[in-house]
């Protein structure tokens, strides 16, 4: 039987019960698969797909994707309508998202409530949530740990049990982060913007956790008005306005004013993306880069002709918001080295080839091909499975970072991969295989007509380590060229790595520097002498299974 909590008030000490998560293992079944979106898990699988791939194609195609930040947004916020209304739309903040994958881990999504009004920001029981493409567990521990520090937060499973606003968010979670993903969710009732931006503060975490905002604009007003009304909103919140959104602009007025909130005091700022409308089908327009201050008379973007001004729609929008830490923040080197020691002490973790399996130049890019080929549907009978490969070599059981690039006739086709080694090498080589070949955002999907005509490198990285390097000479002096991989990050949201593999195209060090100034969004020129870049390298043992 489910539990259910109720509070009418917050953080008067009056009801604990509703402050208390007790055990649980009840999974909270999809409540509106069906209707906002298709129950069959092939056919969810195939329209977040189709309305990903619209969003990436308009986000490359009109150069919009490279004015944004490098790297993968910290806060969005996506409509939550039924997705042949709203799917285009949230598929903007997703395709960007995807980035991240490899990386985020923990989504905590704030929606709005729509059927049980609450007082204050309410977590479930729910131990997990299920959609058609799988079941995503709660993090409880996280949860557990925030409503001890927040005197917003309740607990009430009733305002879950048919709330779409987070639900609808999951599945498109699950297809652009994958299977290593665990989530919050929240639904944000009657609260100020401080008590929402506490519960969010409270979760908000490091780079492996991302915070989803749930919100449709105005709504069942006619076109033309419509249209209007959700430019000013959309004004209002981007670059970072004021946090007085009122419900009858946005329905999760209360989530987007608890992260307005939030976003002065981590130094971030909203961008907006596009907008649109339920009479729109499914068209996006994209947000225009002329339009400045929200005092302007610029329009947020060129919206298609209306089909019937009259006609009464919902309104749209996504936005993104990229990490910016003060500069000079003196602890940002600090956590680096911190994260960097422990990364070294870790027990199992791969840091040169010595720890790999033997004839690693062969089983870790038959690992990538053998996933790649069950992922086609092209294995044949006796071939090894993934599973087989780990199982024969324990070595890929412990931690390890890797990258997989595919390439086809020498051509770059896709390359994807994490710095940080957070799951076991042999998982992490065949997800990244897989990724490579079809999350990659700057390459369309490879197909499996195109599989005999790949190849396969596999590269693991050893942990990063810090470099103190206060000026761009500097870097440049201490890089040795053909053996350092180089990460980068100037703390304002533009981070970029190259691995070692590069230097045979890029031998100058300068070069090779500016090149990766301009992969994470800055010009390749950049300079600096206050050591305000923060600066890391690697080293990689790479196998490729066309030099074998």
């Amino acid at each position: 039987m489910m539990r259910l909590f109720h509070s009418t008030t917050v953080g008067d000490g009056g009801d604990d019960a509703a402050r208390t998560l007790p055990e649980s293992t009840y999974i909270r079944p999809a409540a509106v698969a069906g209707s906002f979106y298709p129950a069959d898990p092939g056919e969810l699988k195939d329209m977040i797909d189709r309305q990903l791939d619209y969003a990436r194609t308009l986000l490359h195609d009109s150069g919009f994707a490279q004015r944004l930040p490098a790297g993968a947004p910290k806060a969005v916020i996506v409509p939550h309508a039924g997705y042949v209304y709203s799917g285009t739309t949230a598929a903007l903040a997703y395709a960007l998202l995807e980035r991240g994958r490899g990386t985020i881990r923990r989504a905590v999504i704030v929606g709005p409530t729509h059927r049980v009004a609450v007082r204050g920001v309410a977590c479930p029981t729910a131990a997990a949530f299920q959609t058609p493409l799988g079941t995503v567990p709660v993090d409880r521990d996280a949860e557990r740990r925030a409503l001890a520090v927040v005197p917003s937060m309740i607990v009430n499973d009733a305002t879950h049990a048919r709330e779409h606003a987070v639900e609808v968010q999951i599945p498109f979670l699950q297809r652009v982060l994958g299977d290593d993903l665990s989530i919050v969710p929240l639904n944000a009732g009657d609260a100020s913007p401080a008590e929402v931006g506490d519960a969010i503060r409270a979760l908000w975490g490091g780079p492996e956790t991302v915070i989803v905002i749930s919100s449709d604009l105005s709504h069942y007003h006619p076109e033309s008005v419509a249209r209007a009304l959700d430019d000013a909103t959309i004004a209002r919140i981007a670059p970072l306005g004021e946090p007085t959104i009122r419900p009858n602009r946005a329905c999760g007025a209360y989530p987007i004013n608890g992260l307005l909130d939030v976003c002065p005091g981590k130094g971030m700022t909203l961008r907006f993306l596009g907008c649109s409308t339920s009479g729109d089908d499914g068209e996006v327009a994209l947000a225009n880069a002329a339009a400045g201050a929200p005092s302007d008379d610029s329009p947020r973007a060129k919206r298609p002709p209306m089909r019937d001004p009259d006609t009464p729609v919902v309104g749209y929008a996504s936005f993104a918001a990229w990490e910016h830490d003060p500069e000079h923040d003196p602890e940002g080197h600090e956590s680096l080295q911190a994260a960097s020691d422990r990364r070294r002490a870790a027990d199992g973790a791969f840091g040169s080839a010595a720890n790999l399996p033997d004839h690693a130049d062969t089983v870790l890019p038959g690992l990538a091909r053998a996933a790649l080929a069950q992922y086609f549907g092209l294995a044949q009978p006796g071939d090894p499975t993934p599973a087989d490969i780990v199982a024969a070599h324990p070595e890929l059981n412990r931690p390890g970072a890797s990258f997989v690039t595919l390439t086809e006739h020498g051509r770059l086709r896709g390359c994807i991969g994490t710095i940080e080694a957070y799951r076991p090498l042999g998982r992490d080589i065949a997800e990244h295989a897989i990724d490579a070949a079809i999350h990659d955002p700057r390459f369309r999907p490879v197909t499996a007509g195109e599989y005999p005509d790949v190849s396969v490198e596999v590269s693991v990285l050893s942990a990063p380590e810090p470099m103190r390097v206060p000026s761009r000479t500097a870097l440049e002096r201490m890089l040795e060229p053909g053996r350092d991989g180089l990460i980068i990050d100037d703390r304002h949201g533009h981070r970029a790595t190259f691995l070692p593999q590069v230097w045979a195209e890029l031998p100058d060090s300068r070069e090779f520097v500016g090149h990766l100034l301009r992969k994470a969004g800055l010009p390749a020129s950049y300079d600096w002498h206050d050591g305000s870049v923060i600066c890391s390298r690697y080293t990689v043992a790479a196998f490729d299974e066309a030099r074998r």
